[in-house]
């Protein structure tokens, strides 16, 4: 069974997931980018059941982003870690944190269309 590791920036928040990626995918949608600082980020979904938070810091602080999603950071660094739909048994999981994020290629580009004009979002898998 495949294994992940990852955390955050300073290491108070830290994962390990099992079990097979779910939708590797980039997003640039308004709220990835705000929530983020960036124009686009990585994403990848696991069955929650399959994630364990075995940090010093537990598991991330949550934050109400939409009537349906909060997402989950560090509150000492502020790393984006996590977003969770609900009802959903599934969890994204921001590719950027994983400790090899090398394992994981998005194989598709959710909201090009709100890519900045200067940012190249085509090149997908590889």
């Amino acid at each position: 069974m495949n294994e992940y590791t990852g955390g955050c920036l300073c290491g108070n928040i830290r994962y390990k997931l099992t079990g097979e990626p779910i939708f590797p995918h980039s997003c640039s949608c308004h709220m990835c980018q705000r929530w983020s600082g960036a124009p686009i980020v990585g994403w990848v979904d696991f069955s929650r059941a399959s994630l364990i938070f075995d940090g010093p810091g537990g598991y991330p602080t949550l934050n109400r982003t939409s009537k349906t999603t909060q997402r989950g950071f560090c509150p000492i660094c502020g790393s984006g870690i996590c977003a969770l739909d609900d009802g959903s048994e599934e969890i994204s999981i921001t590719i950027g944190t994983l400790d090899n994020p090398n394992l994981i290629v998005p194989q598709s580009q959710s909201f090009p269309e709100s890519a900045p004009s200067w940012f190249d979002c085509t090149r997908q898998g590889g």
